[in-house]
């Protein structure tokens, strides 16, 4: 059975082993909508989701660039940029998104088709069948 999740131990949350659900950048909106319609063909219980933007910037191990990610972190299809679930406080139409070349966090506007979809669980929502534990120091 193909892996389905990457646990970080950290946090207790799951990421979706593939970091590009959507094969491409997508607006915001079409990222939110991606992960429900990702939950709907699952046949397992896991309810995945879009991540806040504090959830995201977890992943990054600013030891690492390009991505900006531990070298423990198994992942694929790794992309430069990912939508967070945050809308910024001060413009609605704009959202909090990861830069994981770099590390950093920015701003962009939820319309444009600028970044990608990665979904995370939490561990008690999580039924996979293979993870590595991330570990940060």
């Amino acid at each position: 059975m193909p892996e389905a999740g990457v646990f970080d131990r950290l946090t207790g949350l799951t990421w979706w082993h593939d970091a590009d659900l959507m094969l491409g950048p997508v607006t915001w909106e079409e990222a939110l909508w991606s992960v429900e319609l990702f939950n709907a063909g699952q046949d397992s219980a896991n309810r995945w989701r879009l991540p806040n933007i504090n959830e995201l910037e977890s992943l990054v191990d600013c030891t690492n660039h390009n991505p900006a990610l531990s070298k423990e972190a198994r992942f694929t299809d790794l992309r430069s940029g990912y939508w967070s679930s945050t809308t910024s406080a001060f413009e609605p139409d704009w959202a909090w998104a990861l830069y994981l070349d770099k590390g950093a966090v920015g701003v962009s506007q939820k319309a444009g088709a600028h970044f990608h979809v990665w979904a995370v669980c939490d561990e008690s929502d999580a039924q996979v069948t293979s993870n590595i534990a991330l570990t940060y120091t």
